[in-house]
Formats: structure tokens, C-alpha cells, sequence
């Protein structure tokens, strides 16, 4: 339920297919709980112009880089909250 709401968040009429891919990635692997949840495979598809307005699975490539970008905005952001509670 936590990723529909904050999927519902995101201002879509104004972002690309692309930003709105990592934004996902990054919603799902900040809502998984390692301890706590299975390991999974993040499986992506796409419909807009790029993908020729046909529902197809992201070419492997993009599917790695968009993953790595939302892995790296949640690292960046664990890093700045740790530097933040240093501070206190």
C-alpha cells in the first residue's frame, strides 16, 4: 500500500517515462525491508514513445541503469541523514 501512495504522489504530467521509471525503482527498493522481506528481481515495463507506444519489459540495459540511479538516490540519502544525526 505504501508504494501506490507514494507512486500517487508523483507529478507525472510533468516528468518522462525515464524519471518516472527511476522514481519507481526507488519507491520499491526504499519500501523493501532486507531483514525483513525475500530478496526480489525489480521487473520494469514501459508504454510511451520510446518503447514506439507498445507495453514492452525495458531493454536490459536502461532496467540496470534506472535501478542503479534509485539505488544511488537512496544511498545519498542514508548518507545525508547519518551526516544530519552527527551533527545533533
Amino acid at each position: 500500500m505504501g508504494a501506490k501512495t507514494e507512486i500517487e504522489k508523483l507529478d507525472l504530467q510533468n516528468i518522462t517515462c525515464r524519471e518516472a521509471l527511476k522514481a519507481v525503482a526507488k519507491i520499491i527498493h526504499t519500501l523493501h525491508d532486507e531483514g525483513k522481506d525475500k530478496p526480489f528481481e525489480l521487473e520494469l515495463s514501459w508504454l510511451c514513445a520510446e518503447s514506439n507506444w507498445a507495453h514492452a519489459h525495458l531493454p536490459a540495459a536502461l532496467k540496470e541503469e534506472v535501478e542503479a540511479a534509485a539505488k544511488k538516490d537512496i544511498e545519498d540519502a542514508e548518507m545525508e541523514d547519518d551526516d544530519d544525526d552527527e551533527d545533533e
